[in-house]
Formats: C-alpha cells, sequence, structure tokens
C-alpha cells in the first residue's frame, strides 16, 4: 500500500511588542527540528515576504513533508517538537497549521548531518563546568522526567519532587513544559531542578523507535 505523504505548514504572527532577541532564540531553535526529528523531510522555513505577493497576516512560516499518517502522529508527540512550545508564549500572536497529502516524497534522513547537530546539541545541553563545585543546567523541555534525571545527574543536578501540572492544550503525557532554573544558568553542584510537567491523563502515540534522545 502507497504511503500517504502529507505536508505540514505552520504560519506564525508575531506581537507587536515581542522582544527581538526572543523573536531570534525561537528562529535559531525551530531550525533544529529537521536534525533532531526523524519524521521530518525537505524541511524549510523563513519570514514573511512583506512586499506584495499572497503572505497575509502573518510573519513566519515553517514546512515539512511526513511519510504517513503514523509518522504524523509520532512527529507531533516528539520531543523535539514539544520543546519548542516554552518559546511561544511572549512572541505568538496568532498560529495556523494546515496539512494535507501529497505524492511527493523529500530526501532521505541526513546521518551524517544528523550526527553531526546531535554532537553539537550534547556538547550544549549537557555542558559540564569547569569548576567542580558549580554546573551548568541543561534544557530538559520536550524530555520525560526520567529523562531528564539522567541528564540532570550527568551534570551534577537533581530533579525536585515539587513538580507542576501542566493543563491545556499540549497532547503528550509525561513531558517537561517548564523548568527552573532556566536552561544553562550557572548553579551550584547539587542544585534541585523543579519542573511543569503534562500530567498521565493525556494520550500520545507510542514512539518505540522516533523518539529517543538525539544523542
Amino acid at each position: 500500500m502507497e504511503k500517504d505523504v502529507i505536508r505540514h505548514v505552520v504560519m506564525i504572527k508575531f506581537k507587536k511588542d515581542a522582544p527581538q532577541e526572543k523573536i531570534d532564540i525561537f528562529l535559531e531553535e525551530v531550525k533544529k527540528l529537521s536534525h533532531l526529528n526523524r519524521e521530518v523531510r525537505d524541511y524549510s522555513h523563513g519570514l514573511c515576504v512583506k512586499t506584495r505577493y499572497h503572505s497575509g497576516d502573518f510573519d513566519f512560516a515553517n514546512c515539512c513533508d511526513i511519510d504517513s499518517y503514523e509518522a504524523m502522529d509520532r512527529y507531533m508527540s516528539h520531543w523535539a517538537h514539544l520543546r519548542m512550545t516554552p518559546f511561544l508564549p511572549d512572541i505568538l500572536e496568532n498560529m495556523i497549521s494546515f496539512d494535507w497529502e501529497i505524492d511527493y516524497h523529500g530526501p532521505e534522513f541526513d546521518e551524517k548531518l544528523a550526527a553531526e547537530e546531535a554532537e553539537r546539541e550534547r556538547a550544549r545541553v549537557l555542558r559540564l563546568h569547569d569548576d567542580a563545585g558549580k554546573a551548568w543546567v541543561p534544557e530538559i523541555r520536550g524530555q520525560t522526567r526520567e529523562r531528564a534525571k539522567e541528564m540532570l545527574e550527568t551534570v551534577g543536578l537533581s530533579l525536585s519532587s515539587d513538580e507542576e501540572e501542566i493543563l491545556g492544550s499540549v497532547w503528550a503525557p509525561n513531558r517537561i513544559m517548564f523548568q527552573t532554573p532556566d536552561p544553562q544558568t550557572e548553579v551550584a553542584r547539587g542544585t534541585e531542578v523543579k519542573i511543569g510537567i503534562t500530567g498521565d491523563w493525556l494520550t500520545g502515540p507510542a514512539t518505540p523507535e522516533g523518539d529517543g534522545p538525539a544523542w
């Protein structure tokens, strides 16, 4: 049976008073989706053409191909996709997503580029401090509680038992949406990191192969 390839497009309008530095952070982080998520094919994104054309009332759009409906479910609940959520509240005014079936397949997953990007992410996220009494807080947003605990222990920190359950439109269970202190904060070794995490009442597809850590 032939695959139903899906093209996935998201358009975003930024708040008029959105800090440019936070927009820049979002634009840099969203580039990583194609290398951290194996479901993504033929990924591209860019800012609105402000001259004419048919840009409508949006400032940014991204686009990718997903190989099947099953792959789309995995993509939507993948940690690399979910981790983008905290970057949006300060900059997002409006967003629309549109998907359709196509008969075109993008390029194969680039193993070499993915390995290079994963190594850069590992070094950035699990950054080891030169001072044995201090630590850099890793980014654990989008991760499960179990994976976050492993990551924190790697750099000499621990996961706080004081958790906040996140309610709302996030669809994957047991995923960290917020953390305190923020990623890349310098703290004393042994510091506890507090999290806001989605509850078990949420449901999402099982992703045995497509949702492991990138490194």
